[in-house]
């Protein structure tokens, strides 16, 4: 027999005697569960929908938990890893709480902050935080300090050491910390919901053993059980996909299919690492739906798909008009490309983005369907820009209106419409929580044309870019970036926003290190990073913006459930 399945006989044969053994009275059933009445049991919590609130409840706590200890911890970690002082400092007094039992410091953290929510979620995030610090710093001690002396040889600052040397060589030791204190958590939860909750999967499995409902408490722990295995599971799943430089098990290369082909000619022309642009904005007016209690699972996914779909029927028909009007050619810098190696002809990149403003106008149809005739407006002047973008005699792009329509269509216009097909009415606290998400996305297409200005000079293409000169040109970057961070404190401050949006400015070192970039490079070569790295910091700004406003939202669902 194989391993693989020995792996699974094992449990089922432990689980079998253990029914065998109770069936037969070897074990006493009113101490110990039953393995096929707790099988019934969560069949029946499922029924009526127990298992999903208890459980839910309970996974915003750990998930509260498990940010603010894990991203304080990580962070700390580093900086002890790289800093002999707040290793001093630091180090000695993590040293000493670590081997604590958690447990024991929760009736401190009740003491200190009450019976609420805000007490359960730090002591879960106290639980693991230790953990998190002394793996991360450890995992820097082991470093090669020659990878901290090339950095510092080529300038690198200790924000700069911090990012690009210490986390990501860290990264792996800090995945294999995670599900450690995962598992921590998963434990501590039982303890966590005895101080005051109500709910909860761990009050649930506690109140059971109150009364020596054994089967009951069994489908407890087996729920808590299984949440942490497919939580463990997930990341291991992620683990990869942060970690690519580690080493894989090599893949035997393989001819490309017809199909393979296809999909990657295709995925490419349709620039996919400006979809962020699209999707953060839905994201965004989700997210303040479902804070102010709207919430429909189905509309949010159409408008998703849909507004991808414009934003890939964009990219074609950009990427049609700009070759057929001669703005990009062979030496062109540009994401797509696809026109100019050959994979496909003017007509098919045409006719592709027909079909995806195709497409998104279906998926707006059925929206307009159930939410009725202002997103059909919003629709038709989306699409229509869209289109016009780069077509036409007045393409908006070739007058020096692109920014404004990006600004304007990227950011309020999606925000309020993904918003408008949740909550069925238009926020003006959702319009102005749009703004930074309007500038940043004008910033991606800034980017673009600084990049492109001599040669959008040359073929008669009018941008801003252009049409204001380098100097200028650079300032209005600046502007846009500036822009996006200080609308982001102004809807915090005015009270249109959680605080917890300001987690968007961890994101501010990378756009200074992007506006220095501008400062100083004028070639077309040196500046197309700073296309591609705008993109990314719209995604990781628009990212932890959208989690701000998530997070708030589990903070109030909490707050209602004690």
């Amino acid at each position: 027999m194989s391993r693989r399945w020995l792996s699974v006989v094992s449990p089922l044969a432990l689980l079998a005697l253990w029914e065998l053994a109770v069936v037969q009275g070897w074990l006493d059933r009113r101490f110990i569960p039953q393995p096929s009445q707790v099988v019934l049991e969560l069949q029946r919590m499922l029924e009526n929908g127990r298992l999903w609130q208890e459980l839910g409840i309970s996974l915003l706590r750990i998930t509260l938990g498990f940010l603010l200890g894990g991203v304080l911890g990580i962070a700390l970690g580093l900086l002890i890893g790289i800093s002999t002082t707040a290793s001093a400092l630091l180090r000695p007094i993590i040293t000493a709480i670590n081997p604590i039992p958690k447990i024991l410091l929760i009736p401190f953290v009740v003491l200190a902050f009450g019976f609420n929510e805000q007490a359960r979620v730090l002591s879960l995030a106290f639980s693991i935080l230790p953990i998190l610090l002394l793996d991360a710093a450890a995992a820097v001690y082991r470093i090669d300090p020659k990878y901290f002396e090339v950095a510092r040889s080529y300038g690198a600052s200790r924000w700069d050491e911090f990012w690009t040397v210490a986390l990501p060589a860290a990264l792996p030791s800090i995945m294999n910390s995670l599900k450690l204190g995962l598992a921590y958590s998963m434990t501590l939860i039982v303890g966590v919901e005895l101080f005051g909750a109500q709910r909860g999967i761990g009050r649930y499995a506690w109140d059971a053993a109150q009364i020596y409902a054994v089967n009951r408490l069994g489908a407890g722990i087996v729920a808590i059980a299984i949440t942490g295995w497919l939580l463990s599971l997930l990341i291991d799943m992620v683990t990869p996909n942060l970690i690519p430089w580690q080493p894989r098990q090599t893949e035997v290369r393989t001819e490309e299919s017809p199909v393979q082909r296809f999909v990657r000619v295709w995925w490419r022309a349709a620039r996919p690492f400006s979809f962020t642009a699209a999707v953060v904005p839905v994201l965004l007016g989700t997210a303040i739906a479902a804070w102010q209690g709207f919430f429909d699972p189905l509309m949010f996914a159409l408008a998703l798909i849909g507004s991808i779909a414009l934003q890939a029927g964009t990219n074609l028909i950009n990427d049609y008009y700009d070759y057929v009007k001669g703005a990009d050619n062979e030496q062109s810098l540009g994401m797509g490309g696809v026109i100019q190696r050959g994979e496909l002809t003017p007509r098919q990149v045409f006719w592709g983005g027909i079909a995806a403003f195709g497409l998104g106008s279906i998926i707006g149809l059925y929206i307009v369907s159930v939410a009725g005739e202002f997103i059909l407006i919003l629709g038709i002047i989306s699409v229509l820009v869209g289109f016009f973008y780069t077509a036409g005699p007045a393409a908006l792009a070739y007058i020096g209106l692109g920014e404004v329509a990006v600004f304007i269509f990227m950011g309020p216009v999606i925000v309020t419409g993904a918003y408008f097909v949740q909550a069925d009415q238009v926020s003006l606290e959702a319009l102005i929580a749009s703004l930074p998400i309007g500038f940043l996305v004008a910033a991606i297409l800034h980017a673009n044309n600084l990049r492109d200005l001599e040669n959008d000079r040359a073929v008669g293409k009018r941008t801003l870019a252009t049409l204001l000169g380098r100097k200028r040109a650079n300032w209005e970057y600046y502007l846009l970036i500036g822009g996006t961070y200080a609308t982001l404190i102004l809807i915090v401050l005015f009270g249109i926003a959680p605080w917890l949006v300001l987690l968007a400015l961890l994101t501010l070192p990378q756009a200074y290190g992007l506006m220095q970039r501008v400062a100083v490079n004028t070639e077309p070569a040196a500046l197309n990073p700073v296309l591609r790295k705008t993109a990314q910091l719209h995604g990781r700004f628009g990212m932890l913006l959208v989690g701000g406003w998530v997070l708030a939202l589990m903070i109030n669902l909490l707050n209602t459930v004690r």
